[in-house]
């Protein structure tokens, strides 16, 4: 191993993840774009080189002190590989990151205590354009991320922490947990339908949400008639991430951001997706006040921050983080993220098909992701039943909307 050149302590978001990491749910999450063309190794090799002297923090290992993990940089030269494993599966290296690429597809993975979706997403959009920029010979030299390694690298829960905002604990009763047979061997099968963002938008406008509010609302939709009367009396929850560069200055491609649960409980049969629409919407517009955002930030960190808790050796706290992770996903049902959108020079638009985001999970989950006027929404789930995500594309088809669907093959009856 390289002789280390400096370290960070992990982010406050960071520090659940390696205790809770697992065979089921490797906390990776990956970016893909499908160009027009067969990728060139060579190339892709080279771009890596490239970004990777804009992104430094990104030759980082984990590193396991007495009392905290950390990560440690390194000069390790990250490679491409031809990919050979399932998405999200596991990284094949001791960094904190991979780029694998196979035919068309351009891959990056992350393990999710080094980085967010939209953390590690100036990092995808940079690889993108010096590959691109390579192949095709473009002439322009645009500098697509303008923050400085300081930037880059800041732990903006540590920045911004105020331990004067009040917190309340959440004591919202347990969740409606998804069920089924798992495919063998921890793997995960991704099902992506792609549509118009415009026409989503449209959609969202009609009912007077978001993007992110209506597919929420669809997601509660598309389990209505999955289940029973007895399962209908636990709510349904979706956890939903909230980036929070968006209510701080923060340029960091570390993690930074918080979570929110939207609640819904059925009421009564053939809910109108109107009902769930405002539910949810009301619920979102509060999480977004500047008050919930500091709160739940605060709520992050206060506990890091007791003195006794500091002194508390690595292995206990480990202990401590998955206890109380494994009683925060008995109020979760599945997981929703709208990672945004892709920015890139528009002299990049001919060569690429789409793009697109998905994660590994413990149960299921949905992450969006849209480029131009393309929007891509991925379900990754273990589970071999997709009825959820049939009714889900279904309905969205009734809506007028034209679906692409594409998935991986788990066996051969996929």
């Amino acid at each position: 191993m390289s002789k280390q050149e400096s370290w960070h302590k992990l982010d406050n978001a960071a520090k659940i993840f390696p205790p809770t990491t697992s065979f089921y749910d490797p906390k990776i999450f990956r970016f893909s774009v499908l160009l027009k063309e067969s990728v060139n190794p060579k190339n892709l090799e080279l771009a890596l080189k490239e970004t990777i002297e804009e992104f430094p923090i990104y030759k980082s290992i984990l590193k396991k002190g007495l009392f905290w993990y950390y990560i440690e940089e390194t000069n390790m030269t990250p490679k491409i590989r031809l990919e050979t494993t399932s998405p999200c599966e596991k990284l094949h290296t001791p960094l904190l990151f991979e780029v694998t690429y196979f035919d068309t597809k351009i891959n990056l993975e992350v393990y999710h205590a080094l980085s967010d979706g939209a953390g590690s997403m100036p990092f995808f959009e940079n690889l993108i354009y010096n590959y691109l920029k390579l192949e095709h010979n473009l002439k322009e030299n645009i500098v697509l991320t303008k923050s400085s390694d300081y930037e880059k690298e800041m732990d903006s829960f540590s920045k911004y922490y105020d331990p004067k905002v009040k917190i309340k604990l959440n004591t919202k009763e347990n969740a409606y947990k998804l069920k089924g047979r798992w495919y063998p061997e921890g793997k995960i099968r991704i099902i992506t339908g792609s549509t118009s963002t415009k026409k989503i938008k449209d959609l969202a406008h009609h009912y007077n949400t978001t993007i992110t509010g209506i597919l929420i609302a669809l997601v509660i939709k598309s389990m209505e008639n999955l289940l029973s009367i007895k399962e209908k009396k636990k709510p349904i929850s979706i956890t939903v991430p909230i980036d929070l560069r968006k209510h701080y200055q923060s340029e960091s491609v570390r993690n930074f951001f918080n979570v929110t649960n939207i609640f819904y409980k059925f009421t009564h049969p053939n809910t109108s997706l109107e009902e769930i629409v405002s539910v949810v919407d009301k619920q979102l517009k509060e999480s977004l006040t500047e008050e919930k955002v500091n709160a739940n930030m605060t709520k992050m960190i206060w506990l890091e921050n007791f003195f006794l808790i500091r002194l508390v050796p690595l292995f206990i706290k480990n202990k401590v983080m998955k206890y109380t992770y494994n009683l925060t996903r008995k109020k979760q049902t599945l997981g929703l993220s709208n990672v945004g959108m892709i920015q890139l020079p528009d002299s990049c638009k001919p060569y690429i098909d789409k793009v697109m985001v998905m994660n590994s999970t413990d149960a299921l989950e949905l992450c969006i992701l849209s480029y131009q006027d393309e929007i891509c929404m991925s379900f990754s789930s273990h589970f071999i039943s997709s009825e959820l995500e049939k009714n889900f594309f279904r309905i969205l088809k009734e809506y007028n909307l034209d679906i692409t669907i594409y998935n991986n093959r788990i066996t051969g009856d996929d």
